[in-house]
């Protein structure tokens, strides 16, 4: 598998990666994270080709947003 291949979203004819970053662990599901080490591993994620981003308004009540 390539992660950086594309596949459709469902049936909405919008493509995304197949290797997405999950943002939970922003939200400090499970421990604390510190402002500026969240923008690193984001800064780190999109240099390395990440280009999905998975978060939602519950991961820590909007801090992974």
């Amino acid at each position: 598998m390539n992660p950086f291949e594309t596949r459709l979203l469902g049936n909405t004819g919008i493509k995304i990666p197949s290797l997405g970053f999950g943002g939970a662990p922003l939200g400090e599901l499970f421990e604390k994270v510190e402002h500026l080490q969240a923008i690193e591993t984001l800064d780190e994620a999109y240099a390395s080709g990440i280009r999905y981003y998975d978060t939602a308004p519950w991961y820590g009540h909007g801090l992974s947003e």
